[in-house]
């Protein structure tokens, strides 16, 4: 069995990109984004990892990290995990069982979404959206609307009054502005370190 697997991954080709991104306020860098989208077969991975300091009256430290599954372009599974000055903020999950998608969060089971999602926020980065017209938030477990402002430009609304536009230079994300709670973010794509493998 062992020594099927190992075969099995020597003759798969594995494809990973990275794309970085600084997270600037007010003109000053405050964090990193990266995000990886790994290919095998028909399996479509996302990873996505930030570190944000900003400090507003009190320092905050925010951490995320979020992973993702498509298969055959159906997303499989969805976790976002958040952490404010070491505090579990997000533990969100989303899995699909073959009929519907199971949600759970910090405190347990959260419902279910009975409908095939085929883009997510974290898919964001590599993908645009086109003719998308709605994404899953991994934040909120729910389908939220893309509006297409022009050509190269996406807003979303989020459910909480904030707004998130991205910006694509050949099918790639290279401007985040994220209007949050406590801060007007963008984050800009690092042309000089994207690299695929």
């Amino acid at each position: 069995m062992l020594n099927n697997y190992l075969q099995a991954n020597i003759t798969t080709s594995i494809t990973k990109e990275y794309l970085n991104y600084s997270i600037i306020k007010d003109d000053r860098t405050i964090g990193n984004i990266r995000v990886e989208r790994s290919l095998k077969d028909d399996i479509t991975e996302y990873l996505f990892e930030s570190r944000a300091k900003v400090k507003i009256l009190y320092s905050i430290e925010i951490y995320d990290k979020m992973g993702v599954t498509f298969k055959q372009n159906i997303l499989q599974q969805a976790k976002l995990y958040r952490t404010m000055n070491g505090k579990l903020k997000v533990n969100n999950t989303a899995t699909w069982n073959g009929n519907f998608y199971t949600l759970s969060d910090k405190d347990g089971a959260n419902g279910s979404l009975k409908q095939s999602i085929f883009s997510s926020t974290a898919s964001l980065y590599f993908n645009e959206p086109g003719n998308i017209k709605s994404v899953f938030s991994e934040k909120f477990q729910k389908m939220i609307p893309i509006q297409k402002i022009n050509s190269q430009k996406y807003r979303i609304n989020l459910p909480n009054g904030n707004t998130t536009t991205y910006t694509y230079s050949g099918g790639i994300c290279t401007l985040v502005e994220a209007n949050t709670d406590f801060a007007n973010l963008k984050f800009v794509l690092d042309t000089t370190s994207n690299k695929t493998h």
